[in-house]
């Protein structure tokens, strides 16, 4: 069962690593300009989207994130490993919690950012929280 969570995280991650780096190279997918893009995934009131060394940046730490439970598989009860399997699952819950907080409401308000957060964005953050301390759950046999 562990080794399926480990794929589901590794796709679900790596996706969001995938197009973050997407977005470095000059992509504007899923939308139909750089304008329609911040504001979909920026949502801050930018007409551009951050500088591509900030999306690379976030595209190689979700790949780190991404591909730590095949190295933390067996490795579990190696305290580092299972301290490191907690702090990318409070990175995620702590993010999700941010997106529902009142300083972040006040800071990005823009749509459709505004609705994507509170639908997609931030609830996807808590599943792969969720999904990393179940991982290490799950390797520890609790």
């Amino acid at each position: 069962m562990t080794v399926l969570l480990a794929l589901l995280l590794t796709f679900g991650v790596g996706a969001v690593a995938v197009i973050h780096a997407m977005w470095g190279f000059g992509s504007h997918w899923p939308e139909a300009n750089e304008e329609a893009l911040a504001r979909s995934v920026v949502g801050d009131g930018r007409r551009r989207m951050p500088p591509a060394w900030q999306s690379f940046a976030v595209a190689a730490v979700l790949a780190v994130m991404a591909l730590w439970p095949w190295y933390a598989l067996g490795r579990m009860t190696d305290p580092r490993v299972l301290s490191g399997t907690y702090v990318i699952a409070g990175i995620f819950v702590a993010r999700c919690v941010a997106g529902y907080s009142y300083r972040w409401k006040a800071h990005f308000t823009m749509e459709p950012f505004v609705t994507r957060n509170r639908k997609y964005y931030s609830p996807f953050c808590l599943l792969m929280g969720v999904g990393y301390v179940a991982l290490a759950a799950g390797e520890l046999d609790l």
